[in-house]
């Protein structure tokens, strides 16, 4: 498991990623790079919804820290529109015909533990 408040760079195998809860504001979206240099995008929709897809858009690799925005129950990068569901990672419109890689979310009282395996 990881911490985010020790350094990364000595670990190589990251089985969970655990984060504050209280470090979120409701509609913040936060980028998280793993220490492989995986990068994921992770979602505050307030309570405790949060969703964390990787940050590159499968269609041409644009950045959903960025570009990234969720709109009712899609993820929707504006790079091409692509439009994906947050519950599965479908692309339901747009230019994507991969689906984007979402991970599960656990929210504890305190904490927002993303599983990476």
């Amino acid at each position: 498991m990881v911490y985010f408040n020790f350094p990364l760079a000595h670990i190589k195998d990251v089985e969970n990623i655990r984060i504050s809860k209280t470090s979120f504001k409701t509609g913040e979206k936060r980028k998280i790079t793993l220490p492989n240099g995986q990068e994921l995008v992770i979602f505050y929709l307030g309570a405790d919804r949060f969703f964390v897809f990787d940050n590159r858009c499968p269609h041409l690799g644009c950045n959903l820290s960025k570009y990234g925005v969720i709109i009712k129950e899609e993820l929707v990068c504006q790079c091409h529109f692509s439009h994906f569901s947050i519950y599965s990672g479908e692309p339901k419109k747009g230019a994507a015909k991969k689906p984007i890689k979402l991970y599960k979310v656990q929210v504890t009282e305190d904490e927002v533990i993303i599983l990476l395996i």
